[in-house]
C-alpha cells in the first residue's frame, strides 16, 4: 500500500468514526458493531447512518443491514 492509499485509508476511517458518532449521539448504537467487520456490510451501515442522520430514516438495525442473510 503506498503512502497515499496509507492516508485515504486513514482519512476514510476518521470520517467513518465521526459518522458513527453522530449517529450515535442521535440514536445510540442499535446495531452490532460485528458488522463492521464485513466491507459489504460496513458500506451499506455506512450510507444507512448517513440516511438516518440526515432525517431520511429512522434508526439502523442489523437486519436493515443484512436483510433476510442473518447468518452471514
Amino acid at each position: 500500500m503506498s503512502e497515499s492509499n496509507i492516508q485515504d485509508h486513514g482519512a476514510s476511517e476518521t470520517v467513518l468514526i465521526m459518522l458513527v458518532q453522530q449517529y450515535a449521539a442521535k440514536f445510540g448504537i442499535t446495531f452490532s458493531s460485528s458488522l463492521m467487520n464485513n466491507s459489504a456490510h460496513k458500506q451499506k451501515l455506512t450510507q444507512l447512518m448517513a440516511q438516518a442522520i440526515s432525517g431520511q430514516r429512522g434508526a439502523v438495525t442489523d437486519s436493515d443491514v443484512m436483510g433476510d442473510d442473518q447468518f452471514d
